[in-house]
Parts: C-alpha cells; sequence; structure tokens
C-alpha cells in the first residue's frame, strides 16, 4: 500500500509512541516541505527520521498544483505537498489530522485517514493487543492533537468492538 503523510500525523504519533505503526501501513512517502515542517517541530528530526518514511520530490504539474493550493488559501504548504504527493503517487491512503486537508483530498477522491484511524486500523489488523491500543489512544490523546471526547470514546468503543 502506498501512503503519503502530512506532518500531523507523523508528530502526533510520534508523540504518542506509536509512530512504528506507520511502517505497518505500507511505503511511507512524505514530500519534503513535510520533512521541513517536522525540523522546526523536532530539531533533532533529520537524525531520528525512521530510514522507512522516503522524502519525495513532487514533479510537475502536482509541484505547480500545491503551489496554486497555497498561493489560493486552501492549504498550508505541507499539506498543500502532501496532496499533490498523494495524487502523484497514486496513493492508497493520505494521512492528515488537519480537517481542511482531509476535506479538500476527499474532494479530489483521495483516501483519508488521521491518526486516530492507523491506531483502530492496526489494532483491527492484529498489530497491536487490546491493552497495547488502548493505551496508544490515551497516548494519542495526551498528545499535541486535540480529540474531542465525544470522539475518544468512540473510538474506545470500537476497540471494545475489535476485541
Amino acid at each position: 500500500r502506498r501512503v503519503v503523510c502530512d506532518t500531523g500525523p507523523l508528530l502526533h504519533l510520534g508523540e504518542a509512541q506509536a509512530l512504528e505503526l506507520l511502517a505497518r501501513a505500507g511505503e511511507v512517502s512524505m514530500p519534503l516541505a513535510v520533512d521541513l515542517e517536522m525540523l522546526v517541530h523536532q530539531q533533532d528530526w533529520q537524525n531520528q527520521r525512521p530510514a522507512w518514511i522516503v522524502v519525495q520530490p513532487l514533479e510537475l504539474p502536482y509541484h505547480t498544483a500545491a503551489a496554486q493550493w497555497q498561493h489560493a488559501g486552501l492549504l498550508h504548504s505541507g499539506e498543500a505537498s502532501a496532496v499533490a504527493l498523494a495524487r502523484q503517487l497514486h496513493a492508497d491512503w493520505f494521512l492528515t489530522d488537519d480537517t481542511a486537508a482531509r476535506v479538500f483530498a476527499l474532494s479530489l477522491g483521495v483516501e483519508v485517514h488521521g491518526s486516530l484511524g492507523i491506531i483502530l486500523w492496526a489494532a483491527a489488523m492484529g498489530h497491536l493487543q487490546r491493552a497495547e491500543a488502548e493505551r496508544a489512544l490515551d497516548r494519542l490523546a495526551q498528545s499535541s492533537l486535540w480529540i474531542s471526547a465525544r470522539v475518544l470514546a468512540a473510538a474506545k468503543t470500537a476497540l471494545e468492538q475489535l476485541y
């Protein structure tokens, strides 16, 4: 499976000590703009970026499209570049925790998931035992990702149904 990630899931899953789940999702790529955004959030990112995350260049016309989306104020640089890369690579999944990026990508026919969805997917696929999945959800709720109490409760109910 081809997966393109923007900054949010890399940051949030990292904070939740669950970044390695992305490696199980498939071939993970990100554009240079996301790599640079990660450096802003984690100064040691260049040395700690997992080898299984590939930084991919944007080709024309995808680079142009990303610049236009950003210039129009539709998305920020990393999100625009990541959506464009997802289209360029014909990615199976685009990962974002940003609502605007999610809605925009869906409008283009791109399948979108977020950090919470990755944890639930990993649990459903048997990559996490129930207790591990619950701890991962709790750590994600304590990360810089805002999750409403309603959404967290729904995720925990989904875990109960899985196990």
